[in-house]
């Protein structure tokens, strides 16, 4: 039992680290407008994933919860995207990991209990997400305006994953063409926004796409079910919610950004915050 916890742990563990790179592939693929990285993210992730269902003849035939699944997950991909391009990474990977809250509140809203601790625990994630969201760094206007559109995006993004993470019992059998239909309909919206006159990624940015593709898109959508059959769900999103220490220990090690005092006063509060707001297990 316990080494079953401890894979199950590690699983996850190295499922947040993928996750927590997404935005640092983003950052390093600014050069190209946000449309472009959109389509060739989208489209090498459906193109590796094709392949890999194909040799392994793992394609499931897909139904209506199946599209609903796909809609939610394009979504997610698209708003995280763009909030990794317009606002700072750390800042973007805080406000992604309140999908949990984001849970608790769609509860309160449909009229289910809500323990004491879940309204202790949303009420701390609202500060946090206050100190954030208010204390970045003073910039030109254009600059704020964008951030603040970024950040916008990454707390839509949260939302994205609270109603994805909803229907995932309903999903069962069927995540990875629930992931290719996110891919392929992810693709189809940001044709349009794409440049048509912007250049063909060269070899280094191929690199990046193969890495945002293969590492911070697919392995983690097959490592995180996997450390679900051996910890509980709850367990499992307790671990995620490193996802955000590791964007900022990679933002440090690769783009060499440092933490400001937002992220040093915001992060503990948010993210205490969202572990009160998960359900307790026990008492479910």
């Amino acid at each position: 039992m316990a080494s079953d916890t401890q894979k199950g742990t590690a699983l996850a563990l190295l499922a947040s680290a993928q996750w927590g790179a997404t935005g640092i592939w983003v950052a390093l693929l600014r050069d190209l407008p946000t449309g472009t990285t959109l389509v060739f993210r989208f489209l090498t992730a459906a193109l590796l994933l094709t392949v890999l269902l194909t040799l392994t003849r793992g394609f499931q035939r897909p139904n209506q919860r199946t599209l609903y699944g796909g809609v939610l997950l394009a979504a997610y991909y698209v708003l995280a995207t763009v909030g990794f391009y317009l606002s700072d990474v750390v800042s973007v990977s805080l406000l992604v990991s309140t999908s949990p809250f984001f849970v608790m509140l769609l509860r309160v809203l449909r009229r289910q209990p809500v323990a004491g601790r879940e309204v202790l625990g949303g009420l701390l994630a609202f500060a946090g997400l206050a100190v954030v969201l208010l204390g970045g760094p003073v910039t030109a206007p254009d600059a704020d305006q964008g951030r603040l559109i970024g950040d916008a995006c990454g707390l839509a993004a949260a939302l994205a994953m609270a109603l994805y993470s909803q229907a995932g019992s309903r999903l069962q059998g069927q995540g990875w063409s629930v992931v290719l239909i996110g891919c392929v309909l992810g693709l189809l919206v940001s044709v349009p926004f794409a440049s048509p006159a912007a250049a063909v990624p060269d070899a280094g940015q191929w690199g990046l796409f193969l890495g945002l593709a293969a590492v911070s898109t697919l392995a983690p959508g097959y490592l995180y079910p996997l450390a679900c059959q051996h910890i509980t769900p709850t367990a499992a999103t307790v671990v995620r919610l490193s996802t955000p220490f590791f964007t900022a220990l990679f933002a440090f090690l690769v783009l060499g950004a440092a933490l400001g005092w937002h992220h040093l006063l915001g992060a503990p509060l948010l993210l205490v915050g969202v572990y009160l707001t998960l359900p307790n297990e026990r008492r479910r």
